[in-house]
């Protein structure tokens, strides 16, 4: 018995010490530049999944959103997006964070935009 009183102090440490490393900016700037990646992919349920409420909304709402992201990235101006990086990034105290992405397209042009994002226990998701 003496030796799980031992054990649950440092399981608590390193548990704490695991969340914390997920509260970096190289975390965040990651999880964003998946999410994207995924649009680019194609992969537009992981896109969806990537949102922190994704979890609590009804199959229903889920599918025609899955569906609206596809109809959008078929539109002439998102077909040509080619690649994805971090350009910036600030962190919150209250596990946020706001990540700046530059999407870069075929044509040689690019777009910078702004992604909210939340620290969930499953790691970062987008805050929309």
């Amino acid at each position: 018995m003496k030796r799980c009183h031992f054990l649950l102090p440092i399981i608590i440490l390193l548990l704490s010490a695991c969340s914390k490393g997920l509260m970096t900016h190289e975390a965040a700037q990651k999880a964003a530049v998946k999410y994207y990646k995924m649009l680019i992919k194609g992969n537009y349920k992981g896109f969806v999944n990537g949102y922190a409420s994704a979890e609590n909304m009804p199959e229903d709402f889920r599918s025609q959103l899955i569906d609206a992201t596809a109809q959008f990235m078929a539109n002439d101006d998102m077909r040509n997006l080619i690649a994805v990086s971090a350009i910036s990034d600030s962190l919150g105290e209250d596990s946020t964070a706001f990540v700046m992405l530059q999407l870069n397209f075929s044509d040689s042009t690019s777009e910078q935009i702004g992604i909210p994002l939340i620290l969930l226990e499953e790691g970062w998701k987008m805050n929309y």
